[in-house]
């Protein structure tokens, strides 16, 4: 072979050599990087438990998922702790129901990994016809914005607290003083104070009923004393309006008490929004000091945290909300998968149409429940009006016994003769209490009606102690149905609840 020609073959040989390798180590590369993006897993964390097991349901059985908030804490009560804050910084994804059930997380929302699934994020049937559940394939319809939810008042933000009512409290704590010295603090929470002003009055009194009208009418007057940080407190027959020192993290007033006795302080919001790192009262030893009475008390069910305003947050408590809480989860889910990584992305529609398929299963299940009640019964009494969603889907009237008591949770004449008018004329056959031990109120109420309280609770705030998603609307149902004369199949509710644990395996 000349030597010209063997050298060209041997060029052309080799420039064949230098692309093969070349597409070999690209393939390997490109392999590489795919293996790497499948291999990935993300951290999520889900702030309220129904959301974490919502969201433990849809993701991928190799990410993780976080719950930031305890079954037997109340979301409404969240204070944020600097351990929950780096969960929430360090998650590639925060899932929350929002501001309206959740008001700690306000100051969250905007953050470009936190994910919105609750109430404004979610389009709401009106079921004004429940029983075609036409619209409901499509999982949209118009928004409902439930502005009749019990005469809430507009605080759908929870923060500004602007709306207030001229001359009303949010809170009153009694508490046995000795005389001397005491701190009351205000702190930022998440960067910011629950509001820039507030006013307080203090009476020495042993009786909040009795002071409530006095306090009411000091809160309302413009004849109010002007407080800053370090400035001091006494008893008055005026109120003090606290400005809060924005440079600072917090704000502290000296509570001066002239002698021992009892002391009632009526404050214009609840003392606990501005508590971060410490108590809000405290003694010259730095001791916490507590209330032996308060209004609202714990025990009658915080009927504040029910002010939600035009959004009524509860939407879980009918099934096609939960499925779109599940479609925006998915959605945002696979934003986190490579286009490349069609099996993930796969995976991520599959599970969540199992959750869908078994939601739709529940709702009929539900319906097919109800259907086993008398029409005429078919009415839902409890204290707050949280059942609306559950109501409007499955054809109940739903009745908040604030509405006819007031906001002070106690039984004054008036207001209980409305309560005792409204279940006799209403026929109501049982009033659901919202916690165990049932409350004094609904206690007296009950005697004084005759109307029994139901055998067991109805949890309208999230998820029972034990159980999932599914369990919390077959154990509710059950006990309304069986309450107002129908018959639950609980066994057929137990397999509902058993797939959907199957979801999260």
């Amino acid at each position: 072979m000349p030597i010209f020609k063997r050298l060209l073959t041997n060029k052309k040989g080799s420039s064949k050599s230098i692309i093969k390798n070349s597409v070999i180590a690209g393939t390997i590369i490109f392999s590489g990087f795919g293996q790497d993006v499948m291999a990935k897993s993300k951290s999520y964390v889900a702030v309220e438990p129904l959301v974490c097991d919502l969201v433990k349901s849809i993701a991928l059985p190799s990410d993780e998922v976080k719950c930031l908030v305890d079954r037997k804490q109340d979301v409404h009560d969240l204070k944020i702790n600097p351990r929950q804050a780096q969960l929430l910084n360090s998650a590639d994804k925060v899932f929350t129901l929002g501001k309206e059930m959740t008001p700690s997380m306000r100051n969250w929302e905007n953050k470009k990994n936190t994910v919105v699934v609750g109430v404004s994020a979610i389009d709401l049937d009106d079921h004004s016809d429940h029983g075609g559940h036409d619209d409901h394939a499509k999982h949209s319809a118009k928004v409902d914005d439930h502005s009749d939810h019990g005469g809430h008042d507009d605080h759908s933000d929870h923060g500004g607290h602007d709306d207030h009512a001229e001359g009303a409290f949010e809170w009153a704590g009694k508490f046995q003083l000795s005389k001397g010295s005491y701190k009351w603090s205000f702190e930022k929470v998440d960067g910011e104070y629950a509001d820039p002003a507030m006013k307080m009055v203090i009476l020495k009194s042993n009786d909040i009923e009795g002071s409530e009208d006095l306090a009411k009418e000091l809160l309302g007057s413009k004849d109010s004393i002007i407080k800053k940080n370090n400035d001091t407190l006494i008893a008055s027959n005026k109120a003090f309006v606290l400005n809060f020192n924005q440079r600072k993290e917090s704000t502290v007033f000296n509570v001066d008490i002239k002698e021992d006795g009892q002391y009632i302080f009526f404050t214009e919001h609840m003392p606990f929004e501005f508590e971060a790192t410490q108590h809000f009262f405290k003694d010259v030893l730095n001791s916490d000091v507590e209330p032996i009475a308060q209004v609202p008390d714990e025990g009658e069910g915080h009927h504040h945290h029910h002010d939600h305003g035009g959004l009524d947050p509860h939407v879980w408590h009918d099934p096609h909300n939960i499925i779109k809480m599940g479609d925006v989860i998915s959605k945002s889910l696979k934003k986190d998968i490579s286009i490349f990584n069609r099996g993930d992305r796969k995976l991520i529609d599959e599970r969540f149409e199992k959750a869908d398929v078994l939601l739709e299963s529940l709702d009929s299940w539900i319906v097919e429940q109800v259907s086993s009640i008398p029409e005429e019964n078919r009415v839902i009494v409890s204290k707050h009006k949280a059942m609306e969603y559950y109501g409007d889907a499955f054809g109940f009237e739903t009745i908040s016994l604030l509405d006819f008591l007031g906001d002070s949770s106690s039984l004054r004449p008036e207001n209980i003769s409305s309560s005792l008018k409204m279940l006799d004329e209403e026929k109501v056959k049982a009033i659901f209490p919202e916690q165990i031990p049932v409350s004094k109120l609904l206690r007296n109420l009950s005697r004084q009606s005759s109307v029994p309280l139901a055998s067991n609770q109805i949890y309208v705030d999230g998820l029972m102690i034990d159980g999932n998603t599914v369990s919390v609307a077959v154990h509710n149902t059950c006990t309304i149905v069986d309450s107002l004369g129908g018959s639950c199949d609980k066994e057929s509710g137990s397999n509902l609840e058993s797939e959907w644990y199957k979801l999260s395996d």
